[in-house]
């Protein structure tokens, strides 16, 4: 995906399609200060330079230094109430003008970081079988890139970025081919790469593990004590016997159950869009310190 040109898009938004362009050799330099109004996990650093330096492109008529930003918290760290989280320096226009898309930003991006920290801190220490609680593609059209590096700074782990590059076999696919084993046909012949199948019943699990093409499994929509049946007949053949690939489990579906009682089951995964869809509202301000 091309950042710089999707936040040029949010620029544009805010600024009108024909900007007012300005001489910044007339306009005066400032610093400005980046406060925390909220508690919560930071995340979004990366992007907030190239917006600045996007505005910066689309409003200058000469060309002045770039927009500095001196951070003093990373991606990652907690932050509360008053914390000072950067400083930035340039030209007032040019700050005033980005201020808002890039507050905007740095509080969504924060905010699903936020809230994927809590969600994996649900699942307590992680059983030794369990590799981490991944996001999905329910998101906001446009945004999916930056939600899922929010997931990541927040210690979620992402399941795949679009269908570009991951194969999933859902119920709507299996119901259009005819039967479990047409659905995995039609990949297997077209793609011949790894996919992943989404069962709703151990009936389903059974047949595709008879089949023997496909390790990875979604669990999908399973209580706790048919994902334990599920992860004990799955762990009893160990592979699929085509391929001789170890099965893979998610279970996904996940609302309100107890995140560590699901993946107490056995699960590999615990997928859930609650990450990104669920995040609560973090508040982030920026105000000019001083004229330089």
């Amino acid at each position: 995906m091309d950042i710089r040109a999707r936040v040029r898009e949010w620029l544009l938004d805010d600024l009108g399609h024909a900007p007012f362009q300005i001489e910044t050799s007339s306009d005066p330099l400032c610093e400005a200060e980046i406060r925390a109004k909220s508690e919560g996990i930071l995340a979004g650093r990366p992007f907030i330079g190239v917006l600045f330096e996007e505005c910066q492109g689309l409003l200058a008529l000469d060309r002045p230094g770039l927009v500095e930003i001196q951070w003093e918290k990373e991606d990652g760290d907690a932050i509360h109430t008053g914390d000072l989280l950067a400083v930035v320096r340039g030209h007032a226009r040019i700050i005033l003008k980005t201020e808002r898309t890039a507050l905007n930003l740095l509080s969504y991006i924060s905010e699903i970081a936020t809230n994927t920290a809590a969600t994996v801190s649900r699942v307590g220490a992680f059983p030794e079988t369990f590799r981490g609680v991944l996001d999905t593609r329910k998101g906001r059209p446009g945004l999916m890139y930056f939600e899922k590096y929010g997931v990541r700074v927040g210690g979620g782990v992402n399941h795949r970025l679009g269908m570009f590059d991951g194969d999933l076999i859902k119920d709507n696919d299996i119901k259009a081919a005819g039967s479990i084993t047409a659905a995995i046909d039609a990949r297997w012949e077209r793609y011949m790469v790894d996919a992943q199948i989404e069962v709703q019943s151990l009936g389903e699990l059974d047949e595709v593990m008879a089949d023997g093409r496909v390790h990875m499994i979604l669990l999908d929509n399973m209580d706790t004590e048919t994902l334990r049946t599920a992860v004990g007949r799955a762990r009893e053949r160990g592979a699929a016997s085509r391929t001789g690939k170890p099965y893979i489990l998610e279970a996904s579906g996940i609302k309100d159950g107890n995140l560590a009682d699901i993946a107490a089951t056995g699960v590999d995964y615990i997928s859930t869009s609650a990450m990104v869809r669920s995040a609560p509202p973090l508040d982030f301000n920026m105000k000019i310190t001083r004229m330089l």
